[in-house]
């Protein structure tokens, strides 16, 4: 997808320095992977997108929009994690604190 000699360029600018062609096509290779994570997520998205609108009656679109990449990219960097709070449904773990009690046997004071 992503043209090598474009990157190289672009690395080169950036770095003043000499890349190598295997580098360019690591970093290539590294982000046409994140490319194809976005874009399935993305569909996820336009689906939750659309039972959404199924429920309040609206019309459903087919079309991948800037808001559903947006929210596929910040599902991705959230490892999965919702940023809904509890009472909207997101699912949050419960923690136990454990309680410190005193214990009487050594309140005498000498």
């Amino acid at each position: 997808m992503l043209h090598w000699t474009q990157v190289w360029k672009h690395m080169r600018d950036l770095t003043n320095r000499d890349i190598e062609k295997r580098a360019v096509m690591e970093f290539i290779s590294y982000f046409e992977k994140q490319i194809n994570l976005v874009i399935s997520q993305s569909v996820k998205e336009l689906n939750k997108k659309n039972r959404l609108c199924g429920i309040q009656g609206l019309r459903q679109t087919q079309r991948i929009d800037r808001r559903c990449v947006r929210e596929a990219i910040k599902t991705i960097n959230n490892n999965g994690y919702s940023d809904l709070s509890g009472r909207t449904g997101d699912v949050i773990q419960e923690v136990k604190k454990e309680s410190k009690k005193h214990s009487q046997e050594n309140t005498e004071v000498a």
